[in-house]
């Protein structure tokens, strides 16, 4: 028999910024780095993940994006077209050039072009029957793009198309980033009023635009990293280009930590870069456990029970040969707060699997007490284990790995060195 294959959709009212980038950090939670989050500690990956690749998040895919929404926004501005908001053109934009370039790619999914599934499904409707692009790349990387300084604010997306529809539109939007010989006093070099510093680009950009970087944008967002986040892994990855060929070669996170650029890294990058890496090795055994509880208690899948249980048996062996030196807590914990808010049964929870395994204390009665009470006060009422149900679970449940955002990196720090 063949397994059940759920499909599902996920929309929202855009009622403002705020509310978009909650809906966001939900989705992020949902893909690429290990499905749902049932014991809750996805807020610590994160926090560890910001920390090495700053400005990069598991919903973005090309860097790209990074000078096509600032773009769209500098020529709305500049354009001044009548009749049409700043929201409205920025929508109706992205949309176009998600169809423009599925259709110059040949709908590759290879090319990681945003809104490739919708493109394919518009290929053969009349352009006022196209369905849009939920999840736009104005909304996945308007923090970004105030982070690296792209945009010269701090305004919320929506906030700032608020103000460009009020204000008066300048000539220009944008802060020209003057060519060799010239200086940026020259006459018409700024605009007395910016938004945006970018790279000079032509009129007509969108008419030539490919999901590639050319050098020029290249060279720009490498520097941009590496003047507001010069001390991140991320910054570091890009310094040399020994370091970015070790990377760009690794086939997963764990692959990285393994490579000789590695020892070349400052202490503190080493720090994070271990700690991260011994979080999800500790916390496996958690989720490992949980499954065992869940495919116990659904009566379900008896062959795959038996399977995780050697994984169980595994990572025990594994846990009693940890090298607890390279795990630093404090630097975890102070880098959690730092960003975000976390929830004290998540605390208390992780804290106390770290303790008995560090202690060599693998009584599973004990840890699945801990699990059991942990994804009850996770998820409450969508409880897996305290609510009766008879879902039927084929599979492994819950995060099965982290990434800590190495495979968005990846892409984003390929684009800029393959274009350089």
């Amino acid at each position: 028999m063949s397994e059940y294959q759920p499909s599902s959709s996920l929309g929202w009212i855009d009622f403002s910024d705020n509310d978009r980038q909650k809906v966001l950090k939900v989705i992020e939670l949902l893909k690429g780095e290990g499905t749902v989050d049932e014991l809750g500690i996805g807020v610590i990956r994160n926090s560890l993940s910001d920390a090495m690749f700053p400005g990069i998040t598991t919903i973005m895919t090309r860097a790209k994006y990074y000078f096509i929404v600032p773009r769209i926004l500098h020529d709305f501005i500049t354009e001044k077209p009548a009749k049409i908001s700043a929201k409205q053109y920025l929508s109706r934009k992205e949309n176009e050039i998600m169809n423009q370039l599925a259709v110059k790619y040949n709908y590759s999914e290879d090319e990681k072009i945003m809104g490739i599934s919708i493109a394919k499904r518009n290929k053969d409707l009349p352009t006022n029957k196209w369905e849009e692009l939920r999840y736009k790349p104005s909304v996945i990387y308007w923090s970004a793009l105030r982070r690296y300084l792209f945009y010269n604010g701090e305004l919320s997306l929506s906030n700032l198309l608020d103000v460009i529809d009020r204000k008066s539109k300048p000539d220009s939007a944008y802060t020209y980033i003057p060519t060799e010989g010239e200086t940026s006093n020259d006459k018409d070099a700024e605009a007395s009023e910016s938004y945006f510093s970018l790279p000079d680009h032509p009129k007509d950009w969108q008419k030539s635009l490919t999901i590639n970087l050319t050098p020029i944008e290249a060279d720009f967002l490498k520097h941009r990293i590496m003047d507001e986040y010069g001390d991140s892994l991320l910054a570091k990855i890009l310094s040399t280009k020994a370091a970015t060929k070790d990377f760009l070669k690794s086939d997963s996170y764990e692959d990285m930590c393994d490579m000789p650029f590695v020892n070349q890294l400052p202490a503190a990058n080493q720090n994070i870069l271990f700690t991260a890496k011994g979080f999800w090795q500790i916390l496996y055994g958690a989720h490992i456990r949980f499954n065992v509880l869940l495919h116990k208690k659904t009566q379900g899948n008896k062959a795959y029970l038996k399977e995780v249980e050697v994984y169980w048996k595994d990572w025990v062996n594994d846990m009693k040969q940890f090298n607890w030196s390279s795990f630093n807590r404090t630097l975890m914990w102070s880098m959690t707060k730092e960003s975000s808010k976390v929830k004290g049964h998540t605390e208390t929870f992780v804290n106390n699997w770290i303790d008995l395994i560090e202690q060599k204390q693998f009584d599973t009665s004990k840890l699945d007490d801990f699990v059991l009470k942990q994804e009850g006060d996770n998820k409450k009422s969508r409880s897996k284990l305290k609510t009766d149900h008879d879902d039927y679970y084929p599979g492994w449940v819950g995060i099965s790995d982290m990434g800590f955002r190495f495979r968005n990196a990846k892409v984003i720090i390929k684009d800029i060195a393959n274009n350089i």
